[in-house]
This record gives structure tokens, C-alpha cells and sequence, in this order.
């Protein structure tokens, strides 16, 4: 059982820009992928892409209007596009009772409709013979935390989003791949951001958390698996995370 290479093949990676995103991009390309990173923070992006042997910086902001369609149209020129991991995403802790809309709205557009629109996009773009798409889902979207609120909403989307695009895929006779991967608390700026709305800092969790090289290598874990196996969903956390 030979593991799939991913030697000279394009993956292209949204929410490259930091966390687990950038920790992908610095896995795959070990891996000898042709990377094509996509975010919103343009120096950011480039100083990634040159440090790593085969990359290419796509500023985009997956929250305006033509975003897609313009990022479709560059990645055309690389082509075919073997892989895609979809990591950008947003995260407030906006409670369903009083919450603020327009924060439910942020992150319905990223989490949910971006991720979708992206994946159908890129998806016209992928080989006759196959890809893999890799969804970056949370743990939140497994159970519903006390302070989960909208967030958790929008990743139980996430998670009947990519069974429903696998199921689809099959239908069709693709054999393109489908992954959803669920960390529990990782140690990005989006949890310190998420903890800070609950007045909370990492530290305050009082253990170790995941960093964002655990997650990058399950998703190269997943990618380099044997043709035949077709890794579904994983969820991870750390061992010290009781919920």
C-alpha cells in the first residue's frame, strides 16, 4: 500500500496567511507540493511563499463581492489543482440569545458560504483522475460547548457541507476525496481572539493546548494516505481537553 505523493502537485491553501494554514503550507511543501497561498494579509503571504521551495501568494479576501471568481481565474493558470485545504475561517464567541448579528454574519459568510463556494470553484479545476478536498472544521461542530453559540452553528454546517460535497462527489462517479478535519482549541490568534470575547486568555485554560503543526501534519496524514483510503473525518484535541 503505497502512500499517495504529493511531489510537483498543486494544493492550494485558503487562510495561508498564519496558524494552521501557514503550519499546512510549511508541511506539504517538505512534501515536495507546488503551493498556492491564499489570504488577506499580502506581505504577510509573500514572505511565507518565499520561504518555501515552490509557492505562489494569492491576496484575497474571501469576504468580497468577486472574491471567488477572481481567485478561480488566477489558480486556472496553475493547474491542474490537485488539492485543496480550506483553513480560513472566522470565530466569535456571539451567543444565539444575544449575540450580534452582524458577527453571526461574518462568520456565516467565511465559515460556511466561502468554504462551499470555494470548494465548487476549485473542484471544476481538479484532474479527471481525482484531488483531495480538506475542510477544516472544529470540534465545535461535534457538540455544542456552553459558550459555542453561532460559531458552533456554522461548523456543524461545515461538517454536513463536506459529507454532503463526498457523497455527491461519489454519485458522480469522482473519486476526488473528501476530509474534514475538527481540532479542538489550537493555539492560533483566532482562539486568542475567541477566548479574549469570553475574557479568557490560553493561559487561563490551564493546560497544554494543540499547535498548529499537530493539525498541519494530520492534514499531510490524511493527503499522503493510499489511493484506496479515503480518510472521512478526523477529530482531534488535546489530551488534556476533557470536552
Amino acid at each position: 500500500m503505497q502512500a499517495t505523493s504529493l511531489e510537483n502537485k498543486v494544493i492550494l491553501i485558503t487562510g495561508a496567511t498564519r496558524g494552521i494554514g501557514e503550519a499546512t503550507a510549511k508541511a506539504l511543501d517538505q512534501l515536495g507540493a507546488t503551493l498556492l497561498l491564499v489570504g488577506r494579509e499580502k506581505e504577510r503571504l509573500q514572505t511565507l511563499a518565499d520561504s518555501l521551495g515552490d509557492a505562489v501568494a494569492i491576496q484575497c479576501d474571501l469576504c468580497q463581492e468577486g472574491a471567488v471568481e477572481s481567485l478561480t481565474n488566477t489558480a486556472k493558470r496553475y493547474g491542474p489543482i490537485y488539492g485543496l485545504v480550506q483553513s480560513a475561517g472566522v470565530a466569535r464567541n456571539s451567543s444565539v440569545l444575544d449575540g450580534d448579528t452582524a458577527q453571526w454574519e461574518t462568520m456565516w459568510r467565511i465559515n460556511v458560504m466561502a468554504l462551499a463556494s470555494v470548494a465548487q470553484a476549485i473542484l471544476a479545476l481538479m484532474p479527471d483522475s481525482g484531488g483531495h478536498v480538506i475542510h477544516l472544521g472544529s470540534m465545535s461542530g461535534t457538540r455544542v460547548p456552553p459558550s459555542g453559540g453561532f460559531y458552533a452553528c456554522t461548523k456543524f454546517a461545515v461538517r454536513a457541507l463536506t459529507e454532503a460535497l463526498r457523497l455527491e462527489l461519489r454519485a458522480a462517479g469522482n473519486p476526488t476525496r473528501v476530509t474534514l478535519v475538527s481540532p479542538g482549541f489550537v493555539e492560533t490568534d483566532m482562539a486568542a481572539g475567541y477566548l479574549a470575547d469570553r475574557g479568557q486568555r490560553i493561559e487561563d485554560l490551564g493546560y497544554d493546548i494543540l499547535q498548529a503543526e499537530d493539525v498541519a501534519q494530520t492534514i499531510a496524514h490524511a493527503m499522503t494516505a493510499p489511493a484506496h483510503v479515503d480518510v472521512n473525518e478526523i477529530n482531534l484535541r488535546s489530551a488534556r481537553q476533557s470536552v
